[in-house]
């Protein structure tokens, strides 16, 4: 559900960083998509376009593209999953992870095994015999 809110922000900001002249079709778009974002996610967009920023930066590989700062492993993972919106703790911008820009798994490297040699055991020290 709020992976629908970001996605949303997202077309927005989109919508309104093309330097087209405005046409209504836009203009009505933008209403349209600032009517299904939840006041308090807005007010934080427009607080970030208001000085110039953009309000959504997208996330490639565990980085944010705005200030280029690595996630944390935990945040990167809520991320993925798409619990919970996330904002940058350097920059302020909410986080969104594009389609593609979350790395696929990894293959684990193969570990060539070493031959392993019988361990020796230690004999056990045996108490000294006495000699009358």
């Amino acid at each position: 559900m709020n992976n629908k809110f970001i996605e949303q922000l997202y077309e927005l900001q989109k919508l309104e960083n093309v330097s087209a002249p405005d046409s209504t079709g836009k203009a009505e778009e933008i209403q349209r998509l600032r009517a299904n974002v939840p006041p308090q996610i807005i007010a934080h967009y427009d607080r970030l376009r208001a000085r110039g920023k953009n309000g959504i930066s997208v996330v490639r590989n565990g980085v944010c593209g705005e200030c280029h700062i690595r996630l944390a492993s935990g945040i990167f993972a809520e991320l993925v999953r798409g619990e919970d919106l996330k904002i940058c703790d350097s920059c302020g911008r909410y986080f969104y992870a594009a389609a593609g820009s979350i790395p696929a798994e990894q293959p684990a490297a193969v570990q060539e095994e070493k031959p392993t040699k019988p361990r020796r055991r230690k004999k056990k020290d045996e108490p000294p015999t006495t000699t009358e």
